[in-house]
């Protein structure tokens, strides 16, 4: 890794002069190995990166199931099988929580299955993700008392989310990795450097679920948004 990022401020936790090394703000494992260049690469410091790296090896195992794109499953067949052989209780819980679905597709429903994750962790990597977005794209380095929050947003919310994202913006910013494995874009508010709204589509929509109060919903789109303040309410958030 470059030494470009060593003694800079580490961008997940913003503490100054604390950066070891570079960091992919996007796991390599979510790519296939060709597909690997130009990922954004941030500074970061040595327990946030491995703290990071916990869910990484989690979400690159888990979230090819149920995906649509097709490097998903080419992922599905080459490597994560030796990521679930290092991790037999992570072998198990998959097994466990895999579920065939019929999936409405444009009006057609079409069979499909539906993977059961810890969301907890998926928000937290994608809190990381949206940090490293922020200073990636504009240089901006959010502080411990900058709200942060990320995860899937419930199919019936999509539409308000979408309204707020489209609203002016001071920049935006985005990009598609890996010839759509990975696409996000993000929108700096007008009045402060640190609202943001992001959009996340991993392998062309992961069907999840892991809310028994919502059993027949499965989100797709990951969001992020930071600021001073609490922005969206609780139950826009699957």
């Amino acid at each position: 890794m470059s030494k470009k990022f060593k003694g800079k401020a580490c961008v997940y936790c913003g503490t100054r002069n604390s950066s070891d090394s570079g960091d992919h703000v996007f796991a390599k494992e979510f790519f296939l190995p060709d597909k690997r260049n130009n990922l954004p690469q941030v500074p970061a410091c040595t327990k946030c990166n491995r703290e990071k790296s916990i869910l990484e090896h989690y979400l690159t195992a888990v979230l090819p199931f149920g995906a649509k794109h097709a490097d998903a499953a080419i992922n599905l067949v080459k490597m994560v099988p030796r990521r679930l052989a290092k991790n037999r209780k992570l072998h198990q819980h998959l097994a466990q929580g895999i579920e065939d679905i019929w999936a409405n597709e444009n009006g057609l429903f079409l069979p499909s299955i539906k993977i059961l994750i810890d969301s907890k962790k998926l928000e937290q990597l994608f809190c990381f993700i949206v940090k490293g977005l922020m200073w990636y794209h504009w240089r901006v380095l959010l502080t411990p008392d900058i709200y942060v929050r990320a995860g899937y947003i419930r199919n019936t919310a999509q539409k308000a989310f979408q309204e707020f994202f489209r609203r002016k913006a001071s920049q935006r910013g985005g990009n598609d990795l890996g010839d759509g494995t990975i696409i996000y874009e993000g929108a700096q508010g007008v009045d402060s450097p640190y609202v943001s709204f992001w959009k996340f589509l991993v392998y062309g929509g992961v069907k999840v679920g892991d809310d028994p109060a919502i059993p027949l919903e499965t989100p797709t789109l990951i969001w992020g948004l930071t600021g001073r303040n609490k922005i969206i309410p609780d139950s826009w958030g699957a």
